[in-house]
């Protein structure tokens, strides 16, 4: 393979999941939540396989930071925003409520981006300072997927208020969390964490069981740091 062409497969996957954060932005606004959540989850995968293209192919560089950065900021910060702030708005919530709540979370999430560039660069193996920002767009967006495809109400307004907050402030916390690689990685915990999913899909909706999942990752990040302090 080339070198163009292997600096070009990372750039492509990362713009793959700019074009789903775009298209799960306009059908938020066309009221088109269920699929706008699913958008960014897909958005999610690709910003997950981006780097680890990026890393096999031993094409890392800065643009590709740079990009991958710009990139986040639309698919799990706008996006997520705008899909909570329709959803809000259906809930019943004042619009400057809503607004408030969403608004939050972005700033939160491009305080995240822009601390994060300023760091050495990431190793597959090191943890990340704060939450980030792509498992806080994926946790909200598919909290609202459990909302709309569930049948009935799992959040009320007010867990999407406090749901965002909580995310909002895991982004610019010093909080370290694990690389979903590198958790990956251990066969045991991945044995674990496939069996604990086909469990629960036997019983949940998927959405439910993507959101218990990062539930579970974000928990494990707080508890760690509670244990450390102790």
């Amino acid at each position: 393979m080339s070198s163009s062409l292997r600096r070009l497969i990372p750039s492509l996957i990362t713009l793959a999941s700019l074009l789903c954060g775009f298209t799960a932005a306009v059908l938020s606004g066309h009221q088109e939540l269920a699929l706008a959540g699913v958008c960014i989850i897909a958005g999610y995968f690709f910003d997950g396989a981006d780097g680890e293209a990026a890393r096999r192919l031993g094409v890392c560089s800065a643009f590709g930071l740079q990009l991958d950065s710009l990139v986040d900021a639309v698919t799990f910060g706008v996006a997520p925003a705008l899909l909570v702030y329709q959803h809000l708005l259906a809930l019943g919530s004042p619009p400057w409520a809503a607004w408030m709540v969403c608004a939050g979370y972005v700033m939160g999430g491009i305080v995240r981006l822009a601390r994060f560039n300023l760091l050495p660069i990431k190793t597959a193996r090191s943890d990340s300072v704060g939450l980030t920002i792509s498992t806080a767009g994926a946790t909200l967006a598919l909290s609202v997927l459990a909302n709309v495809t569930h049948g009935r109400r799992v959040l009320p307004a007010t867990g999407f208020v406090a749901l965002a907050t909580v995310l909002a402030c895991l982004m610019v916390s010093r909080i370290r969390y694990p690389a979903l690689a590198t958790l990956l990685r251990r066969r045991g915990l991945s044995a674990a964490l496939l069996g604990t999913a086909a469990l629960l899909a036997m019983r949940l909706p998927a959405a439910l069981v993507g959101l218990a999942l990062t539930g579970g990752y974000i928990s494990f990040g707080l508890l760690r740091a509670v244990h450390e302090m102790i």
